[in-house]
């Protein structure tokens, strides 16, 4: 044998061996308390050129397609994101207010023959869609100096060319005149490799969605867990972060300067921060929250806009378009701006804790359609008018065995008393909170 084909060998066997011990330390090291590093050396800002874009962050979450007596939806990113880039080049008529209150005409109105839906799951102003994705139109016959026009779901009504922003909570509809490229919206729509979901056509109990016709099949997923340096949340989070210091006395990880502070739990990794918002703040809380989780680039993974409760905005990490639940802030950044009476205080919980790195499965979990879901809650005692949302959400999991790999569980999701739970949690609390 040759020297070189000796060398080759030694160094083959090396690599197997460094893998087979690499491997082993991710899946068999033992659970336990993950020591936040502090590293001076490393404190230094760089300014990240990584930011995430407005148009990422407010991305809809879900995307209806109605089709010849056929609805359809899917939840696919690539496909939303593809279907935004064709309506940035549509023409826009002038938007007005065609329905305010009237809940009969706001049902007819909003019915739709053939055309697409884009819908998120919480209200979200419409000059702050129409500034993430470059949109012309005017909205100035809308905009009222005390008001601002919210909406949950847009329409793009091919058989009337209408653009309809709808708004559930107030049974109000804006629309205008639309100018648009039908043929390349349903060449999209028809790209393959999309993963459609059949819905019900008949009115679901929840007006903002429509219900699932059958059963779900949706991959479970595991990741390879990461902890997040300190520096990307100070960086993303003080309005000075090159001046921010450390309090070395405390048990905690705790940052400052001026008006702000940060500290990080050492037992569950939360980051909790608590400052001002700048000077130039706008005043909404969406373009107020929205600098933070642009910082944060793509640390915390994909980052989308998910609900909102007057001050208070969540933002999830998303996974195949679905939105990600765990406990102690894991996959999601809460944001407060101020309180009932005004005032520019912000508080800001997450994780350190994201996952980055996947590890391939083919093992998939089948989900109850959405009508089994809610005959099921109303059975165990709940109450129908207080069921705001149902959706399918991935479950962050901890393995027992190993604290580097988690799990991401497929579920239903059910937004109720303005509360989330896994519909799996809320049977159970069912009995004791509907007895109260």
């Amino acid at each position: 044998m040759k020297i070189s084909e000796k060398v080759v060998r030694i160094g083959l066997i090396l690599m197997i061996a460094l893998s087979i011990y690499f491997s082993y330390a991710i899946w068999l090291s033992p659970a336990g308390k993950t020591s936040i590093n502090v590293d001076e050396t490393s404190s230094q800002v760089v300014e990240s050129q990584n930011y995430r874009k407005a148009s990422e962050v407010f991305l809809p979450l879900h995307l209806t397609w109605i089709n010849a007596g056929s609805l359809k939806e899917t939840n696919s990113e690539n496909l939303i994101t593809r279907l935004q880039t064709v309506v940035e080049g549509a023409r826009f008529g002038r938007l007005s207010e065609v329905v305010s209150g009237n809940l009969e005409k706001f049902n007819q109105t909003k019915t739709i023959d053939e055309g697409v839906e884009l819908t998120y799951n919480a209200p979200l102003l419409l000059s702050e869609y129409k500034d993430a994705f470059h949109l012309n139109f005017d909205i100035s016959a809308i905009t009222k100096e005390d008001d601002t026009p919210y909406f949950n779901r847009i329409q793009f009504d091919e058989k009337k060319d209408k653009v309809r922003f709808i708004n559930y909570s107030d049974h109000t509809i804006y629309e205008a005149s639309i100018s648009i490229d039908w043929s390349d919206l349903e060449k999209e729509l028809k790209a393959t490799g999309i993963k459609w979901t059949e819905m019900n056509a008949e009115p679901s109990i929840m007006p903002t969605q429509y219900d699932t016709k059958n059963p779900v099949k949706l991959k479970k997923y595991s990741y390879i867990l990461s902890q997040q340096p300190y520096t990307v949340f100070r960086n993303a989070f003080f309005q000075k972060p090159d001046e921010v210091k450390n309090n070395d006395e405390s048990s905690e990880l705790i940052f400052y300067d001026r008006n702000e502070t940060m500290s990080i739990h050492s037992d569950t990794q939360v980051v909790d921060f608590r400052g001002e918002t700048p000077e130039e703040a706008s005043g909404d809380i969406f373009s107020e929250s929205f600098p933070y989780i642009s910082k944060l680039g793509s640390s915390l993974g994909n980052m989308r806009y998910f609900d909102r409760k007057e001050n208070k905005i969540d933002y999830r990490i998303f996974v195949e378009g679905f939105p990600v639940f765990g406990s102690d802030s894991k996959g999601q950044v809460g944001i407060e701006i101020g309180d009932d009476s005004g005032g520019s205080e912000v508080n800001i919980q997450t994780s350190l804790n994201t996952i980055q790195v996947p590890i391939p499965s083919d093992e998939e979990v089948e989900l109850p359609n959405t009508e089994n879901v809610i005959q099921n809650l109303v059975d165990k005692g709940a109450d129908k008018g207080k069921i705001q949302s149902i959706i399918v959400g991935y479950t962050w999991q901890n393995i027992k065995e190993t604290n580097r790999v988690v799990d991401l569980l497929p579920e239903w999701y059910v937004k109720y008393q303005e509360q989330w739970y896994s519909v799996s949690e809320l049977l159970v609390r069912l009995p004791g909170s509907e007895a109260k």
